[in-house]
């Protein structure tokens, strides 16, 4: 999309309040370097339901994505400044150099191309990249397509294995932060958003019981 008129960054900081950026392997050298840090970033798996900027709609993410992270309670980048800065501005990463609000034709050519992973990330951590694997092989999120689909792709087999993946995926979480001390924010980074958590997105409601996590799932309409 391409708007007439606007020629430069007018630093009003809406397009960092809808989200941070997804890194690419270009900004492999920002981590490296100590730029951006694991605390500060967020991983979005493969499946798991995003917003595609392209067609517009809620899709499961073709590629897993890594996008720094949003202040506390909202996807707000994490480094946009109270007045509409980037405090990282000199080494914020290339979606952000490339991001022209007023026309987005070069932003949308970057959408789940050439994306950074968390392997990669990790790589020189093998015993973490052992880690990521293990959680990803136990706990994966494929399954979200189908409860996006809706109703109708949602059967009782289905319902009993996703109750059973949210109770695994938090107990491979409390059992590794037990273990290592992770913070939440290298929680994020590494094994995504807690199951649950992204069920509830879908409109699942969650309780926990003694015998462990418990889906509500909503109810059909009723037939006239």
């Amino acid at each position: 999309m391409k708007e007439s008129g606007q020629t430069s960054c007018r630093r009003c900081g809406r397009c960092c309040r809808q989200g941070g950026p997804a890194l690419h392997h270009a900004d492999l050298g920002l981590l490296r370097d100590g730029w951006l840090l694991w605390s500060q970033l967020i991983t979005i798996r493969r499946g798991e339901p995003v917003h595609n900027p392209i067609s517009g709609t809620i899709q499961p993410a073709g590629v897993e994505l890594v996008k720094i992270a949003g202040k506390t309670g909202s996807w707000e980048c994490l480094f946009l400044s109270p007045e509409g800065g980037c405090t990282i501005y000199l080494n914020r990463p290339l979606a952000c150099r490339r991001l022209k609000c007023w026309d987005t034709r070069e932003i949308l050519q970057l959408v789940e191309k050439d994306t950074l992973d968390r392997q990669t990330i990790v790589a020189a951590d093998q015993a973490m990249q052992a880690r990521i694997a293990d959680h990803q092989r136990l706990c994966p999120a494929d399954d979200l397509a189908l409860v996006l689909q809706g109703e109708a792709a949602v059967g009782a087999a289905l319902r009993l294995r996703l109750a059973r993946l949210a109770e695994e995926d938090l107990r491979f979480r409390a059992e590794l932060i037990a273990e290592s001390g992770l913070s939440r924010g290298e929680e994020l980074f590494l094994f995504g958003r807690p199951l649950f958590q992204l069920l509830q997105q879908l409109g699942v409601g969650v309780s926990e019981s003694p015998g462990g996590i418990r889906l509500h799932w909503p109810q059909p309409p009723a037939r006239p």
